[in-house]
């Protein structure tokens, strides 16, 4: 069986749209259909990852049995109060004849004649207490599900910053106790009398216990060609008197027990208590231990003594690992993933802060979280049609994959937008970074595969600002003349804006005035910097090699004065000739972008400020990159 669907109602940061004091069956704050492989929770901090994920634990219980409770922060709190009923429900199916029989009392079988058991627990605050029930079965009544078929629908849970030393180490609590207890050759077996017969652990340390006897009943030890004693070697028979002498003074004259020194309790549970797992004979890093914990749990899931549900809930997956570590182990879980109808079968729950597995991971198996809403990535919801899955399968990598922790994202063509973008925002008071804004650089014009991981087949989008910042590509002749006219231009702006903009206003697209981000810039007031930076780059190509800031200084003075450009009236034809250099690839459009960004912060602030603004009034230059800056910032003040 696997876990089909999450549907919560009021937990924590998870509310519902309406304020209505009772639970509303029909509207729930997030409703989640499951992979029955892989689930990827992604998001920025506080968007739900985690509430879901404790969700499941209250509701199943853990194979750990994990103290688990409410408390009245559990409840949602809305603008007006905190709500007095939170409800969680899951629904399970794909249940093997075996595993139906289980649930008898409660399951149902649905339109498609498949098997189906629907578990729900309810919640209310009451006279300063939380009164909650756990109920299952296919009408809204149900009835207590308790006993063995409750033990079934336990999780095995890896907690986030995992202390995986203590949990492989021995003692009363080891978990790898319990999971090696689990295993059917830890089973005791019974004679034809019905009698337990002793399991070769048990076997191994009787043996030992009477080693130990030996040695503290001896002064001088016996050859054992078995162990490797030779017959000189002294035993600790001295040490055992001294311990008897010590207690007979405080016993009674006639109380003839002796002490004896051996190994305490032999039996079996006590044995696996006392087994520590390791990999190496020195100790080994937090990451090499977390591997092997989460080993050992997977080897648990997967082992024919577990019985229920084969779900792991793994929170951080990336812990104590490094980026190839990270991606080790995920593809690990995507290769060893088997056909639902074999024992083998698990289903995971993970959450990630790790740009290194938010690109690593297929999208279809991505849940992005977002202010306490849950928004599939696979192909039955969002606009992707199969060639752009393939493309972003290739192309999406962790330097992108920072979309999926943003508050608002801008889609840029190249390095010179990734560059100077940022550098515009804080000039004029809003650094991307304080308004949780990510960049994506594509590197190409293939912007519509990005965009559409945004959009819904249903025509909604994702709550989350996009800014598709692009050049609109009309050429400029040397005389300043675009090659189109005004109509045409137009009409190009109007087909570009409808290919990626939504009807909802989340996404909208920026184009360039007329040609290329530096030519634009060169038509504006920030043309001078533009030209100097050009230049620079224009040498350092020529040098192949970094410049010093003195030789910057003398290729300043010596370049043709910015008196001369000044003088020409056409902005266009000025422009040009700015821009000329990177059009021929006789300078470098990163470089020129990097001496750019050097140059508005090296200079006056104050006069800098002032030309931005002249753009903004003219509606020229920059004046497209401050809109598309102030959509994605607005309403997204705080970090991620």
């Amino acid at each position: 069986m696997i876990l089909k669907r999450i549907r919560i109602w009021n937990f924590r940061c998870i509310g519902t749209s309406d304020n209505f004091s009772s639970i509303r069956d029909d509207n729930p704050g997030i409703d989640i259909k499951l992979n029955p492989h892989v689930n990827v929770l992604i998001g920025a901090n506080d968007s739900g990852k985690t509430a879901i994920v404790d969700a499941v634990k209250i509701i199943l219980g853990t194979q750990t049995y994990d103290p688990i409770r409410l408390t009245d922060e559990d409840f949602y709190q809305s603008s007006q109060n905190r709500r007095s009923e939170l409800k969680i429900e899951c629904l399970f199916s794909d249940f093997s004849p075996n595993e139906a029989g289980q649930f008898l009392e409660w399951i149902a079988i649905n339109d498609n004649n498949e098997y189906e058991l629907r578990v729900w627990l309810s919640a209310i605050r009451k006279n300063n207490r939380i009164i909650y029930n756990l109920k299952a079965g296919h009408d809204d009544e149900g009835t207590f599900i308790v006993g063995e078929a409750r033990d079934m629908l336990r999780v095995t849970y890896l907690k986030p910053l995992r202390d995986a030393e203590s949990e492989l180490s021995p003692g009363y609590r080891s978990r790898l106790a319990q999971i090696l207890s689990s295993h059917p050759i830890f089973l005791k077996e019974k004679d034809a009398n019905g009698d337990e017969i002793k399991h070769p652990l048990e076997l191994y340390f009787d043996f030992a216990n009477k080693k130990v006897k030996d040695y503290f009943d001896n002064d001088v030890l016996k050859t054992d060609q078995v162990i490797g004693i030779e017959s000189h070697m002294k035993g600790g028979a001295e040490v055992k008197k001294t311990i008897k002498e010590q207690t007979q003074s405080f016993l009674e004259q006639d109380d003839s027990r002796e002490p004896k020194i051996e190994i305490t309790n032999v039996e079996l549970n006590a044995i696996l208590r006392k087994l520590e797992l390791v990999l190496e004979e020195n100790k080994s890093g937090l990451g090499t231990l977390n591997q092997l914990y989460m080993a050992t749990e997977l080897i648990f899931l997967k082992g024919q003594g577990h019985s229920g549900l084969k779900l792991a809930l793994v929170e951080e997956l990336e812990a104590h690992l490094h980026p190839q570590a990270q991606l080790r182990v995920l593809r690990s879980l995507l290769e060893n993933k088997k056909d639902s109808s074999q024992d083998g079968q698990i289903q995971y729950i993970i959450t990630t802060h790790s740009t290194t597995l938010g690109a690593a991971v297929p999208l279809e198996y991505l849940k992005l979280c977002h202010q306490g809403k849950v928004y599939s990535l696979d192909k039955e919801i969002t606009a992707l049609d199969e060639v752009s899955y393939k493309f972003l399968e290739r192309f999406l990598d962790a330097t992108k994959a920072n979309l999926f922790f943003s508050k608002g994202v801008m889609v840029v063509e190249g390095y010179a937008e990734n560059i100077i973008i940022p550098a515009i925002a804080e000039i004029i008071g809003k650094p991307l970074y304080k308004y949780g804004v990510s960049i994506v650089n594509v590197g190409s014009k293939a912007l519509l595969h990005y965009v559409d991981i945004f959009k819904r087949k249903d025509g909604s989008s994702l709550p989350i600002k996009v800014a598709v910042v692009t050049d609109l590509d009309i050429k400029v002749d040397k005389e300043g003349n675009p090659e189109e006219n005004r109509v045409l231009i137009q009409k190009k702006r109007e087909t570009i804006e409808n290919r990626y903009n939504d009807q909802m206003g989340m996404i909208k697209t920026f184009c360039s005035p007329i040609w290329t981000l530096e030519f634009d810039i060169a038509c504006g007031s920030l043309w001078e910097y533009m030209h100097k930076a050009v230049q620079i780059a224009k040498k350092i190509r020529n040098k192949n090699d970094w410049i010093s800031y003195e030789d910057v200084e003398r290729l300043l003075k010596s370049t043709e004065s910015d008196d001369d450009l000044s003088t020409e009236l056409n902005p266009f034809k000025r422009a040009y000739k700015i821009y000329e250099p990177l059009l021929n690839n006789r300078a470098s459009k990163a470089v020129a972008a990097q001496w750019l960004v050097k140059l508005l912060k090296d200079g006056n602030q104050e006069d800098i400020k002032s030309l931005i603004e002249k753009d903004e009034e003219e509606g020229k230059g920059i004046k497209y990159l401050i809109d598309a800056i102030e959509h994605v910032a607005n309403g997204n003040i705080g970090n991620n």
